[in-house]
């Protein structure tokens, strides 16, 4: 909470901190910027075993990815998984892309063979503004929350998440990521 000190062993269980192996430079600055702005946006997140950030908004899980391209250029993937096992139909693909032209920030992204639907938005690490990554986790967050029951109503399948309780990560376990 805002105003209390820190408690060093509270924190460090509240925000532990894998690394993948072998990350550039770059990515292990970039992870420092995104663990900081993490801490100071939500009371809590994890860091599953790839190293990827979890936290739940309401009805939508988070992922914050930091990686990078060949030329060790760093990016961060911000991701919510909105349904799974959805039957996959020229419908469901003609309304996704209908509503990618409304989006000013992210997209949808349909993983064919697990009818998983994904909202997604991608930033470059290097010129990352604190505002443009809150912004970001805030615009998938709402998207994700605002059309995961309208895809489940329409096409089928299931949420990611089933309710508000359950967007909060829990400890990590293996499943669709």
């Amino acid at each position: 909470m805002a105003g209390e000190p820190k408690n060093e062993s509270a924190e460090s269980e509240a925000y532990p901190k894998p690394r993948p192996e072998g990350e550039p430079p770059g990515v292990v600055k970039i992870r420092g910027l995104v663990e900081a702005k993490l801490a100071d946006m939500f009371d809590r997140y994890v860091v599953n075993e790839q190293g990827n950030y979890v936290l739940g908004l309401d009805t939508a899980r988070v992922f914050v990815v930091p990686t990078w391209l060949e030329d060790e250029q760093t990016v961060i993937r911000i991701f919510a998984i909105t349904n799974l096992d959805v039957p996959v139909t020229a419908g469901l693909t003609s309304y996704l892309l209908a509503q990618n032209l409304e989006f000013v920030l992210g997209a949808f992204a349909l993983d064919v063979d697990n009818g998983a639907v994904w909202f997604n938005h991608n930033l470059l690490g290097g010129f990352m503004a604190p505002e443009e990554f809150e912004s970001s986790i805030a615009a998938v967050a709402q998207t994700a929350n605002r059309f995961d029951n309208e895809i489940k109503d329409r096409f089928g399948g299931r949420l990611y998440v089933e309710g508000p309780n359950s967007a909060v990560p829990a400890p990590p376990s293996h499943g669709y990521l």
